[in-house]
């Protein structure tokens, strides 16, 4: 199968689960999450913020990150360059629409990369290998290209397939964290 193939047969299975699966999905996946140690002791977490159709809803998990008064870092898509910005998010009543459709930050609060303690990314599907397939763009690719902490990649246990294509500038995930569970990919 194709990237572009798997892409849609996962936006396609994403769709069909209802709003109520939806959350009660992302809950166990936030539950899983917290019982990460890498995840749990990092003190500034970049993440994205869930904007498209049932993607794992991270709006909970930054709530929570807040509240435990963690730094929250979240991307902004720059369409010209095709990079991301990092910004620190000090509350979800900030966020407005961007770039593609996501969510983003009213203001940009720069946040070096070299601060971030680990990475919460999307994804479309996984393999146990730590292959990632996104949108296509490639904005993750470039911006996790010179990440040294631990990234993880948050799915429902049906996106995790046998075999995701992968390119020479795909860049693995450390951890797979599902409704059902976590897969540790690399160190």
């Amino acid at each position: 199968m194709t990237k572009n193939e798997l892409r849609e047969m996962m936006k396609q299975r994403r769709l069909d689960i209802s709003k109520n699966e939806v959350r009660r999905r992302s809950q166990l996946i936030v539950e899983e999450l917290l019982t990460l140690p890498e995840f749990f002791r990092a003190d500034v977490v970049h993440t994205y913020i869930s904007s498209k159709n049932n993607e794992v809803d991270s709006h909970d998990l930054i709530r929570l990150l807040l509240k435990q008064r963690k730094r929250v870092v979240v991307p902004i898509a720059d369409k010209a360059t095709k990079t991301m910005q990092h910004s620190e998010l000090h509350s979800l009543s900030e966020l407005v629409g961007g770039a593609y459709g996501i969510l983003e930050p009213r203001m940009c609060r720069p946040v070096p990369v070299s601060e971030l303690q680990v990475v919460v990314v999307p994804a479309l599907a996984v393999d146990r290998k730590g292959r990632r397939l996104g949108f296509g763009a490639g904005f993750y690719d470039r911006f996790l290209a010179g990440i040294t902490v631990p990234v993880i990649a948050l799915v429902y246990d049906f996106q995790i397939v046998d075999a995701v294509p992968q390119e020479n500038t795909d860049v693995p995930v450390s951890y797979i964290v599902s409704d059902t569970g976590i897969v540790r990919c690399r160190n």
